[in-house]
């Protein structure tokens, strides 16, 4: 998955985030009552970035956002 090698190469230059991974297939009333609809996703609070494929610099935008 794209998104899991950037996020991991991000972790390292922002330590201080956490990330946590739901499996949608395992957890859909879970990623459904997060407003996840696509996978890839990312969410923090009430912002999400979702997309098939999501590049570097889009995470990137989202995370310094925050």
């Amino acid at each position: 998955m794209m998104a899991g090698r950037v996020l991991t190469k991000l972790l390292q230059k922002y330590p201080y985030l956490e990330v946590e991974e739901i499996d949608v297939v395992a957890h859909p009333v879970q990623a459904w009552n997060d407003n996840i609809r696509m996978v890839p996703a990312l969410k923090s609070g009430n912002k999400i970035l979702s997309g098939i494929l999501l590049n570097e610099a889009e995470i990137r935008n989202f995370l310094e956002g925050l």
